[in-house]
């Protein structure tokens, strides 16, 4: 089942990403598991992730994303000896029905975050945590080890929820006067004097 919505949760965040590469895409599948896993205790694409360079990274998610398969299209343009920019393309749509309203909302603050930054700060972000740097490249990362202490936790939801809340300000064209706190409305003036009526 993991595997079915790993698969769905790839093609969603290609779908609304379209330039996303191969890194921030195994970045996403990690940080909605990282966030499952210290809000619920348990992780809803991938049970255990292996230690790279670059960060942890899905099994699956590497596996599906190295070559075209009946999900994706993927090309692969060599930019140096060690280094190849993939593209991505679906050939599905991602079925959302297997995911809550939730899980979608996690999905697109995830993404939106990966816009905003470059690959490197965000492979960055998951060397600050204990269960990459206690771990040598190809080990195995279990669920278990997911659990972040306060500190890095924090460190987490700021990283991805400070750009949540820069966006959200971006939306707001008005901002109220310093009389505002004190401004009633015409409704609740028409009610007052309506009851100071009855009560004479």
């Amino acid at each position: 089942m993991k595997t079915e919505k790993q698969l769905n949760a790839l093609i969603y965040a290609i779908e609304r990403y379209p330039e996303i590469g191969r890194t921030k895409l195994m970045k996403f599948v990690f940080f909605v598991d990282l966030f499952r896993f210290n809000q619920t205790g348990e992780t809803l694409l991938e049970d255990e992730y292996i230690r790279l360079p670059n960060g942890p990274v899905p099994d699956i998610g590497f596996s599906y994303t190295d070559n075209s398969n009946a999900y994706l299209s993927v090309t692969c343009e060599q930019i140096g000896p060690e280094h190849c920019l993939y593209q991505y393309k679906p050939r599905k749509k991602s079925d959302v029905l297997l995911f809550s309203e939730d899980d979608i909302k996690l999905f697109d603050l995830i993404i939106q975050t990966l816009k905003k930054y470059n690959t490197q700060s965000v492979s960055d972000l998951t060397h600050r945590f204990t269960l990459w740097k206690e771990a040598e490249n190809s080990d195995i990362i279990t669920k278990e080890k997911l659990r972040l202490d306060e500190y890095e936790y924090d460190d987490l939801e700021s990283f991805f929820y400070y750009n949540q809340a820069l966006t959200d300000a971006e939306g707001v064209t008005e901002y109220p006067g310093d009389d505002a706190c004190d401004t009633v409305s015409e409704e609740m003036m028409s009610l007052q004097l309506e009851s100071m009526d009855r009560s004479e």
